[in-house]
């Protein structure tokens, strides 16, 4: 079974100035997943946040969903808290809540996740928005996960569950074909980055092609990201890309991120700088891994975080001769 804390973490709910609306919301829709077994309300603040997670261990439960704190104001430090707690990181979570195209706002939690330690037995970590549409995200992403992230924490194996056949009900013919085509399984490994970074030079797909080639590899896909000719209507004739110093960097810790337990062979990913004409490539990237389904996965992955967390700025040249910054697109 599993057991889950919800702690809330607000000054002003603290306090009695305002009701409490996102961890009764969070106890609500993590009991699908498992049993609340306590909740709590503290202010805001590294001790508070650190004793609270803290008790919560303590009396047994092995997840820990906090809500609130994870801003940039100057109390917010659920994520300051939680990482003196934590002994592995997770990070496709953490870029999971953070990625909601619907909700820019989203990428300004510094919510993290993560497996910490009480008495030697591990507790799942998770930092949730203090926003009851952030705990609905939250729980989306992480409820259906709860129980084989409990299990893998008991060093739990990956069985195949008795009785369950993915291809019943399927005809004859349609069974023994997707059979075939889906015999493959993971062995969630994860990929070894052969290039990643930021370029001035002109990207050449088939350099990445070439640097993903693995003789494990049984699928190879590739995103070639160019300059189209127009933007919300406008006529575009060029960009100008320009980068912060540390974005290859990024692109790098993004490669790594994503790699991890991907089951893939190997990944190539490259953002441009500098000018642009219409058609040229602005963002490529390639991935090699013995199935499709895995080689898929992580291509949309670098591709998603690249747009999400890299620091690039750009610069459009339209036809009727008007420039105009953007964030990277």
């Amino acid at each position: 079974m599993v057991k889950i804390a919800v702690v809330t973490v607000s000054d002003r709910v603290s306090r009695g100035e305002r009701e409490d609306a996102s961890g009764p919301l969070a106890a609500s829709l993590l009991s699908a997943y498992g049993e609340v077994v306590r909740t709590d309300v503290v202010p805001d603040g590294v001790d508070t946040v650190t004793a609270a997670i803290s008790g919560a261990a303590d009396a047994g439960v092995n997840v820990v969903f906090t809500t609130g704190g994870t801003g940039v104001t100057g109390r917010d430090q659920t994520p300051e808290a939680t990482e003196a707690l934590i002994e592995q990181r997770m990070f496709g979570i953490e870029n999971l809540l953070r990625s909601n195209p619907n909700v820019p706002q989203a990428a300004l939690s510094r919510g993290l996740a993560g497996v910490g330690r009480f008495g030697g037995l591990p507790v799942l970590i998770i930092n949730a928005p203090g926003s009851v549409g952030g705990v609905r995200d939250a729980v989306r992403v992480v409820g259906p996960l709860l129980e084989h992230i409990v299990s893998q924490m008991r060093d739990g194996d990956h069985p195949v569950p008795q009785g369950e056949d993915p291809f019943e009900g399927f005809d004859g013919h349609l069974e023994a074909t997707s059979r075939v085509q889906n015999r493959g399984r993971s062995q969630g490994g994860a990929a070894r980055v052969v290039i990643a970074g930021v370029s001035d030079q002109t990207l050449d797909m088939g350099v990445l092609v070439d640097a993903v080639d693995d003789p494990t590899a049984g699928a190879v896909v590739t995103f070639c990201g160019q300059v189209r000719n127009h933007d919300d209507g406008r006529q575009v004739t060029a960009i100008d890309y320009e980068a912060h110093p540390d974005a290859g960097r990024v692109v790098e810790e993004i490669a790594e991120q994503v790699a991890q337990a991907s089951g893939a062979c190997r990944i190539a990913v490259l953002h441009r700088t500098g000018h642009l004409e219409v058609g040229g490539i602005a963002l490529g990237a390639a991935v090699s891994a013995p199935h499709r389904a895995e080689a898929f996965r992580l291509l949309e992955a670098v591709i998603e975080q690249v747009k999400m967390r890299l620091p690039v700025w750009k610069r459009q040249h339209f036809a009727d001769g008007s420039q105009e910054w953007t964030g990277v697109a």
